[in-house]
């Protein structure tokens, strides 16, 4: 009978060993995938501005040198 009981504490902190490492490893890639999805993000805002400025010249420059 201590056999059993020492084999199911055995299995059952197994069990939980892997249950942390799930856990971890979850955590780790929801705040991989994070940080991904900020950097793009960031790099759509970047081009966004730089979409702006460069309509903005293009109006500057017709409107300085007209058929362009």
């Amino acid at each position: 009978m201590e056999g059993a009981q020492r084999a199911l504490r055995i299995v059952s902190f197994l069990l939980l060993v892997q249950i942390v490492a799930l856990v971890a490893g979850f955590l780790l890639m929801y705040r991989t995938q994070l940080a991904i999805v900020q950097r793009l993000d960031a790099i759509r805002q970047e081009m966004q501005t730089t979409n702006q400025h460069m309509s903005d010249l293009k109006m500057g420059l017709q409107r300085l040198i007209p058929g362009i």
